[in-house]
C-alpha cells in the first residue's frame, strides 16, 4: 500500500471510530472498528468492526447500514476531502479466529 493510501486509511479509521463514540444510536456504541482497507483506486473502504458484548454483530450491522450516509457525511465535513470512498461495513471474523487460537494456547 502506498504512503498516502496507507496515510488516508488510517485516518479515515481514526475519525469512524471517534464518531462511534458521538453517535446516538446505542447500537454503534457497541462496535469497535478493528481495521481498514482501501482500495487501489481509495474509492472503497471496507471497514472491519467487532463487538462489545460479543453476539451484537447484527444489531450493528444493521446500524452501520442505515448510517452509512451520514458517516460520509460527517467525514466529508471533517476531513476536507474531495470524496470519501464508498464505505462498506464488516464483522472481524480474523480477530474472532484469532481470540479462539489464542485461547486454545
Amino acid at each position: 500500500m502506498s504512503r498516502k493510501r496507507e496515510k488516508l486509511a488510517s485516518l479515515l479509521k481514526e475519525e469512524i471510530a471517534g464518531l462511534l463514540k458521538e453517535a446516538r444510536d446505542p447500537r454503534l456504541t457497541m462496535a469497535v472498528i478493528t481495521r481498514l482497507e482501501l482500495s487501489q483506486d481509495g474509492r472503497y473502504a471496507v471497514v472491519y468492526f467487532t463487538t462489545i458484548p460479543e453476539g451484537a454483530e447484527k444489531e450493528v450491522q444493521k446500524a452501520f447500514e442505515s448510517a452509512k450516509g451520514y458517516i460520509k457525511s460527517i467525514l466529508l465535513k471533517r476531513l476536507n476531502l474531495r470524496f470519501v470512498p464508498d464505505l462498506s461495513f464488516r464483522f472481524d471474523q480474523e480477530l474472532k479466529q484469532f481470540e479462539k487460537l489464542w485461547e486454545k494456547l
